[in-house]
């Protein structure tokens, strides 16, 4: 058995073999028959108006990317502040610096709390000499210095603390300073800046003479037009006598009536009106 099966093996091993060559050379003539070298042109879409406006809007912005299109400005330091607290009128700014930085004055004393400085102005009686000044920068903390007078030099100065009485405590000790010191620490604006931007009208008076009155075209006085006399009209009187007996009823009904005339008035006005007397028929 084994002898006769190997020989119808190998035909059918070779029949698959010429099967498998046979589709190989059907697949190699269709694509040869398939390809072809012509050169299929591939039409581009032309681009709408909005993409070319927005393409090089996107490369320019590419140039900086990475970069500072900007450049940052340098911070102005002569800027002055304006602190929205009500000061008193001694207050000055930059502004009164700038016109005395070469004299020199009293520093009385500092504080932090403006308060304090307040309470004691309140109780000068002469407040002329006194200013003070807001103190604030980089490594100064915000205080207020009190200042007294202004001198030329530093010994009129130091000659005028010698003399100062302000019964100040023993722990403060005035001492003479040169306002060039705090030119770089006070960049405020004054009261006297700040009221300067309200304006103020002036009312000017003058003397002006009276009119005189002429007495000749004054207005007289008009008579009162008399009251017109006015005549009474005659005047018409009705009458009903009724009649009843001793029960009551009703015996006998007269009517009657009269005309009387209106009087005449005297002109005099001291006329009185006539009194009628009316007698009872009966009695």
């Amino acid at each position: 058995m084994t002898a006769l099966r190997t020989p119808w093996q190998k035909i059918q091993h070779y029949f698959w073999l010429v099967c498998g060559v046979c589709c190989l050379f059907a697949a190699l003539v269709f694509w040869a028959i398939t390809d072809t070298d012509e050169v299929v042109e591939v039409e581009k879409k032309p681009e709408t108006e909005v993409e070319l406006q927005i393409q090089p809007e996107k490369v320019a912005s590419m140039t900086h990317l990475g970069a500072l299109s900007d450049e940052v400005k340098p911070l102005a330091l002569n800027t002055r502040i304006v602190v929205n607290v009500s000061h008193e009128p001694e207050f000055r700014g930059t502004k009164y610096i700038g016109k005395v930085k070469k004299q020199h004055a009293i520093e009385l004393f500092r504080v932090g709390n403006e308060a304090i400085l307040k309470t004691f102005l309140k109780k000068q009686q002469d407040r002329k000499p006194f200013v003070y000044l807001r103190l604030s920068g980089e490594n100064q903390p915000e205080q207020y210095v009190l200042l007294y007078g202004l001198y030329k030099t530093a010994a009129e100065a130091q000659q005028a603390l010698s003399v100062l009485n302000l019964n100040l405590p023993k722990s403060v000790q005035p001492k003479v300073v040169a306002m060039q010191q705090y030119a770089s620490l006070v960049n405020s604006m004054g009261s006297e800046e700040l009221a300067s931007n309200q304006k103020l009208y002036e009312i000017q008076l003058k003397n002006v003479p009276l009119p005189k009155v002429d007495e000749s075209v004054q207005i007289r006085p008009k008579a009162q037009p008399s009251a017109p006399v006015v005549t009474p009209k005659e005047s018409t009187t009705s009458t009903t006598i009724v009649r009843r007996d001793q029960e009551g009823n009703v015996v006998d009904v007269q009517k009657s009536q009269s005309h009387v005339e209106g009087s005449p008035r005297s002109s005099n006005g001291n006329s009185r009106p006539q009194e009628n007397e009316i007698s009872d028929p009966f009695n």
